[in-house]
């Protein structure tokens, strides 16, 4: 075997200097394993393995091989396994000698993750996932991917991920059911290696020639990754009609800061307006004088955004509770005129069947409105290349046992499965309703603090900053 030593200008780094750094690699970059000390990857031209050490050193390990295409490491053996057409080859990290082969029956494969007795081959030639048991040394099933180019494969934190070139996204699958559980999203345009370490997301990004790590938040209901930040002042106009303004307040709804986007800074033109609560909801509120006069008024406002993409995915974990609707949500529904006995999973079959075949927003409403789904009502800003395109009228829904999903597009699009929803980076919730009655805009009006808060229409504009 040939031993290369190639050196680069290169970052120094060990696990904990991961943090933020970004690899150089060579031309023909696939697939990506950690063996606790030094990234490993392929180089399909060289025919080759490539060791980056903790001081910036690509080492070049030539395996003279066609079709090279996974990498990962057997943390059990202290082995990097590299899959090949109908071979799985062990090698030892110290010397990037193979010390065993091991035959399997495929020819097409593009990555391979060990995960207890088992290792899980990415096979392009099905699109499956094929389960090899290594204590019988047989094929044992498998899942499809139900991805158009997947490219490698790894697992981490109970799941297994799998890249995608068609869409460059990063999939996470149900080690027991092969089922999609999640997916982050890249703004990249040709990743290859998957590689999980710790809370760390590598990719091998091919066009720049990189790896790359890929921010993201995981919890047990959904996955964000992915951030737009947007800088917005708007100006409201609207009309108060009373006579007398000596008691009455002015409340403009803020833009709701929750998983989907933090917004920060906002900043009203008018000192008067003064933050405050009204049912939980975060407000800017005016207390007016005998100074203050009827007919039309224009307020302005300053606020910052940033957006993630977030897909959530609905686990048999939840549908198979036992649950009934928190308190905090009896504003957003109204108990349906003929009792309804549904479990969590009739709710979500009735949520699907109802994003398939409502007209409109409001039809779909309706049909929650019908069967006692709490939901929320909001008006978005979409963008588009980070300018605006157009406002928007959607709303979340309660999912029993799960919590508030956004609707951000009624229709399913590409995606045909019931337990997906996703809320994109690009959409911007501008204000939502109080209850489960869609506010027309973000501005209420009291006649004093004792009555009602009223829901007043304005002319909403807005400007990048």
């Amino acid at each position: 075997m040939i031993r290369i030593l190639l050196l680069l200008t290169f970052f120094s780094f060990g696990l904990l200097a991961q943090e933020s750094k970004e690899y150089k690699l060579t031309e023909k970059a696939y697939g990506l394993a950690w063996d606790g000390i030094n990234f490993w990857y392929i180089d399909t031209n060289r025919r080759a393995i490539i060791k980056i050490n903790e001081i910036g050193e690509q080492e070049i390990f030539n395996l003279g091989l066609a079709n090279l295409r996974g990498i990962s490491f057997d943390a059990r053996e202290g082995k990097l396994l590299v899959v090949a057409p109908k071979q799985i080859l062990k090698l030892d990290p110290n010397s990037g000698g193979i010390t065993d082969k091991i035959q399997i029956p495929l020819s097409n494969v593009a990555g391979i993750a060990s995960v207890g007795n088992y290792y899980y081959i990415l096979d392009l030639d099905s699109g499956k996932v094929q389960i090899y048991d290594q204590s019988t040394s047989l094929l044992i099933g498998g899942f499809f991917t139900d991805r158009t180019r997947p490219r490698d494969i790894c697992y981490g934190r109970d799941s297994l991920w799998i890249s995608d070139s068609a869409d460059n996204s990063i999939y996470r699958y149900d080690t027991k059911t092969g089922k999609i559980t999640g997916s982050i999203k890249t703004n990249l345009r040709s990743i290859r290696g998957v590689l999980l370490s710790g809370s760390k997301l590598w990719v091998v990004d091919r066009e720049n020639k990189e790896i790359k790590n890929i921010p993201f938040v995981e919890t047990e209901r959904f996955i964000a990754s992915g951030e737009e930040e947007y800088n917005l002042e708007v100006t409201l106009k609207f009309k108060l009609d009373s006579v007398s303004l000596s008691k009455a307040q002015i409340a403009i709804l803020h833009p709701p800061s929750n998983e989907q986007q933090r917004i920060r800074s906002v900043k009203f033109s008018d000192p008067a307006y003064q933050p405050t609560f009204i049912q939980r909801n975060r407000v800017q509120m005016k207390k007016l004088s005998i100074e203050d006069l009827p007919g039309e008024q224009t307020v302005k406002y300053k606020f910052s955004s940033k957006n993630q993409f977030i897909k959530y995915y609905v686990t048999d974990e939840y549908l198979d509770k036992e649950a009934v609707y928190p308190g905090d949500v009896t504003a957003f529904y109204e108990k349906p005129s003929e009792e309804v006995k549904f479990l969590p999973r009739d709710y979500l079959d009735a949520i699907y069947q109802a994003r398939q075949t409502s007209v409109g927003i409001n039809d779909f409403k309706d049909k929650m409105k019908a069967i006692g789904v709490p939901m929320q009502p909001f008006r978005m800003i979409r963008f588009e290349k980070g300018k605006p395109k157009s406002m928007q009228d959607s709303l979340s829904i309660f999912l029993l046992s799960y919590g508030w999903i956004p609707i951000g597009d009624l229709g399913l699009g590409s995606n045909t499965d019931k337990r997906y929803f996703e809320k994109k980076e690009s959409d911007l919730i501008l204000f939502q309703s109080l209850n489960f009655k869609s506010s027309v805009s973000p501005v209420y009006f009291r006649k004093d603090a004792n009555s009602e808060w009223e829901n007043l229409p304005a002319e909403i504009t807005y400007k990048i900053k």
